[in-house]
């Protein structure tokens, strides 16, 4: 049996199964998937449960301390803990005040990877195709970041990250750079 060894920035967010398979189905594209698992966040009885504009949709999981939070959030807290800088790329640009923290602009990365990110993103066209959720970095250029795109219990990849990821890989990202993380239902709990 041959062992399939991973990068060992993919610990950082702590997954509990590795595996290299298609971007997508349909996908000549060989990369990590993680599967992760998150415990589902409940209000507490006779609590109420947080508006869509304090959760902006999202499903809401459980912190260590039992307040709520979402995937993207925790996952970059895990990068960050393991020593990254890392951070969420809000696409639509209208998340929480309240998660300003958690949230990376392209204008904040160092020089040489921003250029990188915004030749990737002209590249793979129309709104930057499909950034992906977290960009993660331990120094100034492409090739000390890692990318990780956050796919829910409900959610898949879709062309216009298929796209984005070929526009980094012709700018010098490698294969080992990029993961999807995925919840699956099967590793869903609830509080």
């Amino acid at each position: 049996m041959l062992a399939i060894i991973s990068p060992q920035w993919l610990s950082s967010f702590q997954p509990i199964f590795l595996s290299r398979e298609p971007l997508t189905p349909d996908s000549d594209l060989m990369v990590w998937h993680a599967v992760v698992s998150f415990v589902h966040w409940s209000p507490l009885s006779g609590e109420s449960k947080p508006s869509r504009k304090e959760t902006y949709g999202k499903t809401l999981i459980s912190r260590d301390d039992g307040n709520w939070t979402v995937a993207e959030i925790e996952l970059v807290r895990r990068m960050r803990e393991s020593g990254w800088k890392a951070g969420w790329v809000d696409t639509f640009g209208s998340a929480p005040k309240e998660w300003a923290e958690w949230i990376v602009e392209s204008s904040s990365l160092p020089s040489p990877l921003r250029e990188s990110y915004q030749t990737i993103t002209r590249a793979a066209g129309r709104n930057g195709g499909g950034k992906p959720d977290i960009v993660a970095w331990r120094g100034e250029s492409l090739a000390d970041a890692v990318f990780l795109e956050y796919k829910g219990p409900n959610d898949r990849v879709r062309v216009g990250q298929d796209v984005w990821f070929r526009a980094a890989l012709k700018e010098g990202m490698s294969l080992e750079q990029f993961a999807i993380a995925r919840w699956p239902k099967q590793y869903s709990s609830r509080t």
